[in-house]
């Protein structure tokens, strides 16, 4: 993904029993890529290793900039579309990089670059997927965002024990 991160939603769809993320970039367009069970679970373990080695949930969930984010509130704000053409309200539609549907994730890279920030690369079978860059904040949210997602789907997939409840 190219362009600046504005928001991130991850909302449960019934009929795909699938989750559904959508990334806000701003004029780089719409990102959207399905979860499944098997995916999230994964996505799930991947998370919360790499929190571990940022100190842990409850560090990154007390970190400044999380308060900062929960009290402007970041949990509350519905997700916004991309803007259409700056030119022209009734433009084209936001750019949808990974296709309208979007794709279906399938691997997961994760890597740490020399300033601290995180890659977590959400990519398909095939093509072109998600390339995220998080701060420990960020990570931080993803994962509550997945964590309530996972709260709709009911795919009774375990959460450790020591976080069982959203810190927030």
């Amino acid at each position: 993904m190219t362009g600046n991160l504005q928001q991130l939603n991850i909302s449960y769809h019934p009929v795909q029993d699938r989750l559904l993320l959508r990334v806000n970039a701003g004029d780089s367009g719409e990102f959207r890529i399905w979860f499944t069970r098997r995916y999230t679970e994964l996505l799930v373990t991947v998370l919360i290793d790499l929190m571990e080695k940022e100190g842990g949930m409850r560090e990154l969930a007390s970190h400044r900039d999380t308060v900062s984010q929960f009290k402007q509130g970041a949990f509350e704000k519905e997700y916004e579309s991309p803007p259409t053409s700056l030119a022209s309200p009734s433009g084209p539609p936001p750019a949808l990089p990974l296709g309208a549907d979007g794709v279906l994730a399938f691997r997961i890279n994760a890597n740490r670059q020399d300033d601290g920030t995180l890659t977590l690369q959400l990519l398909p079978e095939q093509g072109q997927g998600l390339n995220l860059q998080l701060n420990r904040s960020l990570l931080y949210m993803l994962y509550n965002l997945l964590e309530q997602g996972l709260a709709q789907a009911h795919w009774n997939i375990h959460l450790p024990r020591t976080h069982t409840e959203p810190v927030h």
